[in-house]
């Protein structure tokens, strides 16, 4: 595992031990950016996967892969799709994921209007 799927795993542990606000806001954060961590790590594992393939090519990947981009989508589009389809069943986006729905099933939200009033 790498290290923000470890650390990502130690807060989900912590988030289902606490029903806190500020804690489970603290949580969310430090999941937050651990999980853009993550993804920045697939995003630049995927652009030096193909950095070879033509644009075509790519494009024609995301259409098999049924990832229907606009037809003026860039190589920077196909890219970020590929990288977030690749990331997003991770166990660090999962964690992440089951770290929001504690969360929120606690009326918790790092956006304001989303949490319970």
């Amino acid at each position: 595992m790498t290290y923000p799927t470890e650390h990502l795993m130690d807060l989900v542990a912590l988030a289902g031990t606490t029903t806190d606000r500020d804690e489970l806001v603290r949580l969310l954060r430090d999941g937050h950016s651990l999980y853009h961590q993550g993804l920045a790590e697939t995003r630049a594992a995927v652009t030096a996967e193909y950095q070879t393939l033509p644009d075509r090519a790519l494009l024609e990947q995301c259409r098999t892969l049924q990832l229907f981009l606009p037809d003026d989508a860039t190589r920077q589009d196909a890219l970020c799709a590929l990288a977030f389809v690749r990331w997003e069943n991770t166990p660090t986006a999962l964690a992440y994921d089951a770290i929001a729905r504690h969360a929120a099933q606690h009326g918790v939200s790092l956006l304001p209007e989303e949490e319970a009033r």
